[in-house]
């Protein structure tokens, strides 16, 4: 490749680069407001210290103030910190 031919390759490969654009993951005010309507884990039945959790006592329900629902398999077969009633927003702090 000559020096001509690779001038033009950088251009054409920049040209491409600034077509794709930039990748932007923060949420739209459209998400942020849709965001009650997501899912999140709640204690679903009462539960005591030293229960362990399990899908019984555990859901993924809206909206969306608990703990997110990517975590339930990590979660389970570990124990509660405290008696909580059911409707409880799940968050790391209440598990052991």
């Amino acid at each position: 490749m000559d020096e001509t031919d690779f001038t033009r390759m950088v251009k054409t490969v920049r040209e491409a680069e600034s077509t794709i654009g930039k990748i932007d993951y923060s949420l739209t005010e459209k998400q942020t407001n849709g965001k009650d309507c997501s899912r999140s884990l709640y204690i679903v039945n009462d539960v005591k210290v030293g229960d362990e959790i399990t899908k019984e006592n555990v859901r993924s329900i809206r909206p969306w103030f608990g703990l997110h629902p990517k975590y339930l398999s990590e979660i389970i077969g570990k124990e509660f910190i405290g008696n909580f009633k059911k409707e409880t927003r799940l968050s790391l702090e209440l598990i052991k």
